[in-house]
């Protein structure tokens, strides 16, 4: 780490750029609002008024900025001709494949050359494996017991290439074994919300749309001359699953279990068996299995459809699957509609270099972190982020001796799981190893990369398959990082209770959240925050419910219980009293129940923080130096909370804004911001603000 500035107020140039960033996302009338009754507004306000929203995004907030910074950087690497050697020949070979997959993205001029025509190529897999008659088209037949076996082999064929019509296949760590990995059968919706479907002018331009794009993209002169009555019949087959699909509420339905063969025998028509045992290389004997009750409902939706209303939702969902991966008039109704109902500009289009970004970041996501880490991740960050994390988790578990209402041994287990979380820091080192060349190759060596993109978004789907399917039934790898995350350039930082880990990505760590050489206020008031957030996380609504070795099991007594679920109650009532405004001034709640997790997190991950900083400062009283232009207007106490509050400041549409209260597990950023610093103790002092009644904290 960089040595501490001598002088009181630090000059360098970190120090500068994070006075005059904290300075530009105030209000600009910051002096005149009270931090006791409006902090969000004093800020965030300049974030809000100073910036636009994208027209291909939906908000702009600290991960828009963190993102496209690190995206710059990574744009200017790929696209920048260079003699420069990643290391090994085998490093350069790994780079190489990273820059060819995205000079294929961006090579609009083949995508557009091509057009349609691999994807309406691709379709016929499913016209051939899911055969209709023309007869059949004129005269639709029901779903019918001879249909099963085409349906199964047209299931498989799009499992294969990381389509889930219907049922989604995913591994997950076997909740009564968590050093096991177990496959998952979801129920899966449509795409869109249920709202398209009841509201009928929606609707119905929602199904012309279909039809164009079918009377487009179908593959034969039969499918197409039926486009209109297949889009009717994908309508009403939509319809009935979004009106009966279960919705997935995260890790707890993930702990119902049944045996394979039970599962397989309760979804005859997808011939589970036969699915798998092309899948995975090892033998499946468990099964996650959430909503064992909708397997007949399913079973019954599809006997009561006709057989081309299904092949249609087999062709729409792959269509869906790879619009993004082709180009011309023939996709863009489908375009525009996708556009619109995500609350964008019909006719926006992102710039090509972002799209070919993300999906670089998605498809060959640790290929492009090995050159990012070397570049970002400095051993200053490095251990500097160790420390924070060590000190954090470790006031974590000494401040759960305090807890008044959980029991001493119900205190004693939590601490010991706090103690047990394992860390996943920066990038990984197993699975693959971004230190190890070989690693990293023999990580994506089934992943073919060519001159075309669209063989490219195939090629990686068949290798997203085959990498789930080899996970079923087999051990997690020591030191491998939870199978959701692909890439160290993510914006993320998540506790996953299956493995009783947290996991901070590198892509995160950059200036205003984590900076070796700004003061420690700075550096805990944000990424503390975030730290403590994900620790807290273990001993949430849903967290607490795992062990320390991330088996699901109650280690709970029933005055603790009691104890939790009266605290809960707080903060469900403060949240759910709250109301967010939009750009018309009409106003709606949020909903208490629906964030409680995450607003726990939120209020033990800054209090946390904030004790963790205490102990940080009276042990090293050097790190709490001023900032240029700060320091006669704010103390350090006040900017540990300033920069915790503008790690959250965000601005959003009105569309995704609802789309955020209806079903977002996080609160919208003014109320998280009110509601962490209402239920802060240090907050209160600090500014000296009267103390609000109840105050909501858990830990």
């Amino acid at each position: 780490m960089a040595p501490y500035p001598t002088n009181s107020v630090c000059l360098s140039q970190s120090c500068i750029q994070t006075s005059s960033t904290i300075f530009s996302r105030f209000s600009p009338n910051f002096q005149n609002i009270d931090p006791c009754t409006n902090f969000e507004e004093l800020v965030c306000g300049g974030l809000k008024e100073n910036n636009v929203i994208a027209p291909w995004e939906s908000s702009f907030g600290e991960p828009t900025i963190l993102n496209d910074a690190n995206y710059i950087l990574m744009k200017n690497i790929l696209e920048t001709p260079s003699n420069r050697s990643w290391g090994s020949p085998l490093d350069d070979n790994n780079f190489e494949k990273l820059v060819d997959g995205y000079n294929a993205c961006m090579n609009e001029t083949a995508i557009s050359e091509r057009g349609v025509e691999p994807l309406v190529t691709l379709l016929g897999n499913i016209t051939e494996s899911f055969s209709i008659s023309a007869e059949e088209y004129e005269r639709p037949k029901s779903f019918g017991a001879d249909d099963h076996k085409s349906f199964a082999q047209t299931y498989l064929w799009a499992v294969q290439n990381s389509i889930f019509p219907f049922l989604v296949l995913n591994p997950y760590l076997d909740p009564n074994y968590p050093e096991t990995f177990i496959p998952a059968v979801i129920p899966a919706g449509p795409q869109f919300s249920s709202v398209l479907y009841t509201d009928e002018e929606l609707r119905t331009q929602y199904e012309t749309m279909v039809t164009q794009v079918f009377t487009n993209l179908l593959p034969t002169n039969e499918t197409r001359a039926a486009a209109k009555n297949l889009a009717h019949g994908l309508l009403e087959l939509e319809e009935k699953i979004v009106s009966t699909v279960p919705v997935f509420g995260g890790v707890l339905d993930l702990v119902k279990i049944q045996a394979f063969d039970d599962v397989a025998q309760s979804a005859p028509e997808f011939d589970l068996s036969a699915v798998f045992k092309a899948i995975s290389p090892s033998p499946i004997n468990r099964t996650s299995y959430p909503f064992p009750e909708y397997a007949p409902v399913l079973s019954e939706i599809l006997a009561n459809s006709t057989k081309p209303a299904i092949q249609a939702y087999f062709l729409w969902q792959t269509i869906l699957k790879y619009r993004t991966a082709v180009d011309g008039p023939e996709i863009q109704p489908l375009t525009e509609f996708m556009n619109e109902v995500n609350g964008k500009d019909p006719a926006s289009a992102v710039e090509r270099w972002r799209t070919c970004m993300a999906e670089a970041d998605k498809k060959m996501g640790w290929l492009l972190s090995k050159p990012y880490v070397e570049i970002r991740y400095t051993d200053a960050i490095q251990n500097t982020l160790e420390e924070m994390t060590t000190r954090i988790q470790n006031k974590l578990a000494n401040n759960i001796g305090q807890i008044e209402w959980m029991t001493d041994k119900v205190k004693e287990i939590a601490k010991q799981k706090v103690e047990a979380i394992s860390r996943n820091l920066g990038y990984p080192k197993a699975s693959p190893n971004l230190d190890d060349a070989q690693s990293l190759s023999d990580y994506y060596a089934s992943f073919e990369i060519s001159a075309s993109y669209f063989d490219n978004t195939v090629s990686y789907g068949k290798w997203a398959s085959k990498m789930n399917g080899a996970l079923m039934g087999s051990k997690m790898q020591e030191g491998a990082w939870p199978q959701d995350t692909n890439s160290a350039l993510t914006i993320n930082a998540f506790y996953y209770p299956q493995d009783n880990s947290i996991t901070i990505i590198a892509g995160i760590l950059q200036q205003m959240v984590l900076d070796p050489n700004v003061p420690a206020y700075m550096n805990y008031g944000a990424l503390g925050t975030v730290i403590g957030h994900e620790f807290t996380h273990s001993l949430d609504a849903s967290g607490r419910q795992f062990d320390s070795k991330g088996a699901f099991e109650n280690w709970w007594d029933e005055e603790s219980e009691k104890g939790f679920a009266e605290r809960s109650q707080c903060l469900i009532k403060q949240y759910s009293a709250d109301n967010v405004t939009f750009s018309d001034g009409s106003q709606a709640p949020v909903n208490g129940t629906q964030t409680l997790s995450e607003n726990i997190a939120d209020t033990g991950g800054i209090n946390t923080a904030w004790d963790a900083w205490q102990d940080k400062r009276r042990e090293d009283p050097a790190s709490d130096f001023d900032l240029p232009g700060l320091a006669d207007k704010f103390t350090h106490e006040q900017l540990f909370y300033i920069s915790s509050a503008q790690f959250f400041c965000e601005k959003r549409t009105d569309d995704t804004l609802s789309q955020q209260l209806a079903g977002d597990v996080h609160s919208p950023s003014a109320v998280r911001i009110k509601s962490m610093m209402e239920n802060s103790k240090g907050f209160r002092e600090a500014f000296n603000c009267p103390v609000k009644e109840p105050t909501c904290v858990i830990y």
